[in-house]
């Protein structure tokens, strides 16, 4: 990332990367282009801005993160408060070269799809990196589990089972307290 990228930036940008390599992890690297979805409230969020800024700021955001991500586009689709990250191929094959791959995130993952895991198993992952876990039961078969420094990982899983299995969803500590509340 370019050295005079707005520090707002910094955490769009970071989550655009985490999640491609989320992705990575999950169904293997592919260099193509690849579209994210993010609702207004999460760009806000992590831009630290208003909707009265955030055309214009996500403008100059791709802009300030093309050298890395190549010719990225981000736009309202026709669902309203609804954004689409278009990611072309040179920003995917930066992420796989130059960004590690998370030990624990690659853990959770074989975690959340192997068949017969239970919720005490994702507990667990989380454990195996840490003492230092933060585990809120939402529902009865509902949690919300992220290490409590954040040093390792810094967001939320919301995890679900059901008789089919596990479920996870990811989001920023802001973004599951407004979730929650």
């Amino acid at each position: 990332m370019k050295e005079n990228m707005k520090e707002a930036y910094k955490n769009l940008y970071q989550n655009i990367c985490d999640t491609v390599k989320e992705w990575e992890i999950k169904i293997g690297y592919r260099k193509e282009e690849i579209q994210l979805y993010y609702p207004e409230e999460s760009l806000l969020e992590l831009l630290e801005t208003d909707k009265d800024s955030l055309k214009g700021i996500l403008e100059e955001f791709c802009v300030a993160s093309k050298e890395q991500m190549g010719d990225m586009m981000i736009y309202e689709t026709e669902e309203k408060g609804r954004y689409c990250v278009r990611i072309p191929a040179q920003g995917v094959s930066y992420v796989h070269e130059n960004l590690p791959e998370s030990a624990f995130l690659k853990a959770f993952l074989q975690v959340v799809t192997a068949p017969g895991k239970k919720l005490e198993d994702v507990c667990q992952v989380f454990y195996d990196f840490s003492g230092e876990v933060t585990i809120e039961k939402v529902e009865e078969r509902e949690w919300g589990i992220w290490f409590t420094k954040g040093d390792i990982d810094s967001y939320v899983y919301y995890v679900e089972e059901d008789e089919f299995g596990l479920e996870y969803h990811r989001f920023t500590k802001e973004a599951y307290q407004k979730l929650n509340n």
